[in-house]
């Protein structure tokens, strides 16, 4: 019986892949951003990978490579492809996207109504709803910072969305290291330039009033957005 086999390591990383992927979808509809395109999706899934000890969560291992429209992984371009066969999600504006070097397709990532009740079923575990606060809190921060002005155009708070994700303090310190492989941290003791800045503001806020991790993600991502616009 298929229950009686072992599972190989990375085989359940994947899974976990899957899962990581599939709940950051769902948190992006549910904090009403729009258009997630292939690489706002994976510049999130750095942003979620570069900040997940701040909620306590153990970042995946997987390896962003460095490449002209951000950070890109190869595994969530796999899972993206089974999730979307599996009619978990659905992509429109679906186009290919040359690269000498793996296959990847452009589009825009929408979750379908077999993927949301999967979601449901996965966030029945005590780490899977972990998970999935901890994405819809990141994804809820995100979206108040970008849709705080309601008059902006949706073109330029597209803009503003991807010039803030790049200005992920985590990002920026990977940036400046030579090679094609984005460093998100280099071992579990030390804490990423992003928990560290989100550690700092938690410090901060918490002497005014009562913050909650929200918050917290919320404030980091203003000042995001800020550094983005005087660049």
């Amino acid at each position: 019986m298929l229950s009686d086999q072992r599972l190989l390591k990375r085989d359940f990383e994947r899974l976990q892949f899957l899962r990581w992927v599939l709940f950051l979808i769902t948190a992006c509809e549910a904090a009403g951003i729009q258009g997630l395109t292939r690489s706002r999706l994976h510049a999130l899934l750095f942003m979620s990978f570069a900040s997940a000890r701040y909620y306590g969560l153990k970042p995946l291992r997987q390896r962003a490579q460095r490449t002209p429209h951000g950070p890109y992984y190869r595994a969530a371009h796999l899972a993206l492809g089974h999730l979307s066969f599996s009619n978990l999600i659905e992509v429109v504006d679906f186009r290919a996207h040359p690269s000498p070097k793996d296959l990847q397709f452009e589009g825009s990532f929408r979750l379908t109504k077999s993927g949301l009740k999967v979601c449901q079923n996965l966030r029945q575990t005590k780490l899977g709803e972990i998970t999935y606060k901890f994405l819809l809190d990141m994804c809820l921060g995100t979206a108040r910072v970008i849709l705080e002005d309601s008059k902006e155009p949706t073109v330029q708070r597209a803009e503003a969305l991807d010039g803030m994700l790049a200005q992920d303090l985590t990002y920026v310190n990977a940036l400046k290291r030579p090679g094609n492989s984005l460093f998100i941290e280099e071992s579990s003791e030390e804490a990423t330039p992003t928990v560290q800045g989100l550690n700092s503001i938690q410090v901060l806020l918490s002497q005014k009033m009562f913050v909650n991790r929200k918050d917290v993600l919320s404030a980091y991502q203003a000042l995001l957005r800020n550094r983005a616009e005087v660049a």
